[in-house]
């Protein structure tokens, strides 16, 4: 399945709201390249994850949905050796280069770290791509004009990083003579994209942004492949407000103690777990993790036998046993030193330092593997109990709603107390909807901030979005303007994912 083309707007739920954006985007083009014009528009959106956090980089099924705030590009092509990328806020991003000359290597300057960077994430991907389509080493890229508009909030927990890295590289392909590229390939080489930054993500953000639907959320796997299954809602008064607290988290700037340090802690109990259990150097379970340990994943597969991500019930079974497993063999709950993490592996200081410390920099008192591991089994086991409940036909919409509700209020308890990736604020957010009209809230994406989603009906939407905006945004800050409190509160309409759209609508724009 490739990514789509459009020649308008349709894709949007409300395309005429849209036009006037675009004429803006058009105009920043305009006046940042003078001379040129538009060749098209690359374009992919943010996202939600209705639940599964902190469990992608383990490899275990989430359940996300793509959203109709996005990052689009407008693109022109020319043979100068140089892109050129700007933004419509010019005063946030102002207008940089990238060299793509003969001898360029399209260097991340973490140093210097500017938005710049997370073009050249994208470009390097791309470029790889080319290299690898053509079979020919390097691959002469094509010069660029870029002018990039974005909706997703930045540090707002709906992928923005994963949105403008996914629009980048598509804009690059095309740009190069690639007009048709599968959803696979593209979701496949700009998984890692961000890994050239240092974050070690997993690949939920860029499948959801690639493989979105209108009206649908997503499936999304990762072992024995990676691929996302569109699917309805079973009720049709189902509906998702999504918050943005306005505490913005960086993960780039905060990895060391927040994101990456649960990478590398899951990493260390995905050892710990494999020595113990007798999975430790078993056939055909593979060290796959980001830190190139036993991932979480693996060491149930190799201790309770190889799920095939499809059967439910037996995923259901083996993360189950798992969370058992967890509670009893992983025994210090307060957390362990990097000492006795080394009397349990079996390891020097030395080797625990150059095998977990090395690759991925963290900052630690100790390391909570009993607490991230339960998290990590509890989470993926509550992703299966929520596909089953949407896949089964309903007979008492209360039920479901309470049922539903219930799975995502679990997930917001564990992200709190074993991830430990929310806080008072987003706790609060949490509070004040489910008495207000919410079945569940739950902190979104990476959490230490960033966009909470609730579960609601459209019945209650109303009274919902009202007491979040008089209890929460009017009381938290009180100078909050109209315009910031409509961009804060998010439509959540399952959107389109990645397309191109034709440089034929400026011409339809009003």
């Amino acid at each position: 399945m490739s990514v789509p083309k459009f020649n308008d707007l349709s894709f949007y739920s409300n395309p005429k709201a849209h036009n006037s954006r675009y004429a803006d985007l058009v105009a920043s083009f305009m006046a940042n390249f003078p001379n040129d014009e538009i060749e098209f528009f690359a374009r992919s959106p943010g996202r939600v994850n209705l639940i599964g956090d902190h469990i992608d980089y383990n490899y275990f099924p989430v359940l996300p949905m793509a959203i109709e705030v996005d990052v689009v590009a407008a693109v022109s092509t020319n043979e100068k050796g140089v892109i050129a990328i700007s933004n419509t806020d010019a005063a946030k991003f102002p207008k940089e280069t990238v060299a793509i000359g003969k001898d360029s290597g399209f260097a991340i300057d973490k140093e210097h770290h500017t938005w710049a960077n997370y073009f050249k994430c994208g470009l390097i991907v791309a470029a790889k791509f080319l290299e690898e389509r053509s079979g020919e080493g390097k691959h002469k890229l094509k010069g660029m004009n870029i002018t990039f508009s974005g909706t997703v909030p930045t540090g707002g927990g709906l992928s923005s990083s994963a949105a403008f890295c996914v629009a980048s590289t598509l804009a690059v392909l095309y740009a190069n003579g690639i007009e048709n590229i599968s959803k696979a390939d593209l979701t496949r080489i700009t998984v890692v994209s961000e890994h050239y930054l240092g974050l070690n993500n997993g690949g939920m953000d860029q499948c959801a942004s690639v493989y979105g639907e209108q009206g649908k959320a997503l499936f999304i796997q990762f072992k024995p492949q990676l691929k996302g299954t569109p699917f309805e809602f079973p009720a049709k008064n189902l509906t998702f407000v999504i918050t943005n607290s306005l505490q913005v988290s960086n993960k780039y700037e905060t990895a060391p103690i927040h994101y990456n340090l649960r990478v590398v802690e899951m990493a260390i109990a995905g050892d710990l777990l494999a020595k113990k259990l007798g999975v430790e150097g078993k056939p055909g379970i593979a060290k796959d993790s980001n830190v190139d340990t036993y991932s979480l994943r693996g060491v149930m597969d190799g201790y309770c036998g190889e799920w095939d991500g499809e059967n439910l019930e037996k995923g259901i079974a083996n993360m189950s046993k798992m969370i058992d497993v967890v509670e009893k063999i992983l025994s210090e709950k307060k957390g362990y030193t990097v000492k006795q993490c080394c009397q349990e592996l079996g390891i020097t200081p030395k080797d625990f330092h150059s095998r977990y410390l090395k690759k991925i920099p963290v900052k630690f008192d100790v390391l909570k593997l009993y607490q991230r591991s339960l998290h990590v089994y509890r989470e993926s086991l509550r992703v299966l109990q929520t596909l089953q409940l949407l896949s089964t036909p309903i007979d008492d919409d209360a039920k479901f709603f309470q049922t539903f509700g219930s799975l995502m209020n679990e997930s917001q308890h564990d992200l709190d107390v074993l991830n430990e990736s929310s806080n008072a604020k987003l706790n609060e957010v949490c509070s004040i909807a489910l008495k207000n009209g919410a079945y569940g809230s739950r902190v979104t994406g990476a959490g230490w901030g960033g966009s909470i989603v609730h579960l609601t009906s459209t019945e209650n939407l109303q009274k919902l979005t009202n007491s979040l905006i008089d209890a929460y945004y009017k009381r938290e800050f009180p100078g909050i303007k109209e315009e910031e409190i409509q961009e804060a509160v998010i439509d959540s309409k399952p959107a389109t994912g990645s397309c191109l759209v034709s440089a034929d609508i400026v011409n339809k724009l009003v």
